[in-house]
């Protein structure tokens, strides 16, 4: 009886001990950071009448379709939310991951009613990793793999 005792506790404690490591050390790094300036180099964040978050809108390309993103369960559920980078105020983004073609997602930024740009971004799904290696505004080639923080400027 001892051993078949024995047996089973080794046996539940050898099952339960998976070495299926799937979801072990992901890494998710696709957001970036925009400064947006006019052409005084002013922050359209920092400026009256500037830059409004509260009326910006995202929408991820999905089946080539534009899709209003709104994710209520996160901390930011439109996808966007501002931080201080020292004294300047910039925009962050979490872009789509929505593969489009090639490797490529789109984002579009809808700044106002008037004004809306698109961001395109090379996804690297390798593995179990989800990270963005190169970044293009309105089709301007904004930030490559690596180079430094993923960052930029855009002159309104």
């Amino acid at each position: 009886m001892n051993k078949l005792i024995t047996t089973i506790i080794i046996g539940l404690i050898v099952c339960a001990c998976s070495s299926d490591n799937s979801d072990c050390c992901t890494v998710i790094d696709i957001g970036m950071d925009i400064k947006y300036v006019n052409q005084a180099g002013e922050n359209l964040f920092d400026i009256e009448n500037g830059l409004d978050i509260e009326e910006i809108k995202v929408y991820y390309k999905i089946d080539n379709e534009w899709e209003l993103h709104y994710s209520y369960n996160l901390d930011s559920p439109k996808g966007i939310s501002l931080i201080q980078r020292g004294e300047e105020t910039y925009l962050r983004l979490t872009p789509s991951i929505d593969i489009v073609t090639d490797g490529y997602s789109e984002t579009k930024i809808e700044l106002s009613s008037e004004e809306s740009d698109v961001i395109r971004t090379m996804i690297d799904k390798s593995q179990p990793n989800v990270i963005v290696t190169k970044v293009w505004y309105n089709n301007d080639l904004k930030w490559e793999a690596y180079e430094d923080e993923r960052m930029f400027e855009v002159v309104k």
